[in-house]
This record gives structure tokens, C-alpha cells and sequence, in this order.
């Protein structure tokens, strides 16, 4: 099985390779009562909430999907906090935003059962997502 750290960095790398990628990786990492939040701004509970945030993102920004650099990454039992530079793509692969992030992500059997993300949302504002 892989280990914590290994599960979130597929799951992020999935994200980057485009919509449908990104799709499969919410239904392959994700549990169906998994809490993905946005502290701040939006929460969604399972793949299905998730999916919806995601398409609301790509109608009001064109965002479909996100890629990661992920500076720094600590493990602390099933918890995995992560120090991120994500730049949301459009289908092309073109930047709509970079965000500067801290996250951290909660697993439970090999799944991702929470995902905490903390970052200013200013930049957002200005790409309506």
C-alpha cells in the first residue's frame, strides 16, 4: 500500500494532467463522505459535491483543473500537510491563478477523507471562480 505522502502526491500529480484526469483522481483518492474545504469560502462532502464546486469553477472561471508544486510536505500519522504553489488551468493548460497554499490532507484506508486548504482569496475575485 502506499504511504501517506505517496497517496496525496498522486493524487495532486492526477489533478494536474487535465479535466477528466482530475475527475478520476477525485473517484479513485477520494471516500464518499470525504470533506473538501476551502476554508473560507466553500465546502463540499464526497466526489460528487466536489465534482459540482469544480464545474461551477470551470463555468464562472474556465478553471478545470489545477497543477502543484508542492514546496514542502511533513506526515504526521494519516495527516499530511503540504506548502503549495497551485496554478489553476483552463482545459488548454493556461494559468487563470496561482495561489500560494498550505493544506492539509486527512486519510483513512489509502483515501483521502479530509482536505484543508488555507490561502488568500483576493485573486480570486478578479477571475469570478
Amino acid at each position: 500500500m502506499p504511504t501517506s505522502t505517496e497517496i496525496v502526491l498522486n493524487f495532486m500529480g492526477q489533478g494536474g494532467k487535465g479535466k477528466a484526469d482530475l475527475r478520476d483522481a477525485f473517484h479513485t483518492y477520494f471516500t464518499a463522505n470525504t470533506v473538501w474545504e476551502n476554508v473560507g469560502l466553500v465546502a463540499t462532502t464526497g466526489v460528487n459535491e466536489a465534482l459540482a464546486f469544480i464545474d461551477k469553477s470551470e463555468l464562472s472561471a474556465g478553471i478545470t483543473h489545477f497543477d502543484a508544486d508542492t514546496l514542502s510536505i511533513a506526515v504526521e500519522g494519516n495527516r499530511v500537510l503540504t506548502e503549495r504553489v497551485d496554478r489553476l488551468l483552463t482545459s488548454e493548460g493556461e494559468p487563470v491563478i496561482t495561489l500560494r497554499v498550505m493544506g492539509i490532507f486527512e486519510l483513512a484506508d489509502g483515501k483521502i477523507a479530509a482536505w484543508r486548504d488555507y490561502f488568500d482569496p483576493s485573486p480570486l475575485k478578479g477571475a469570478n471562480a
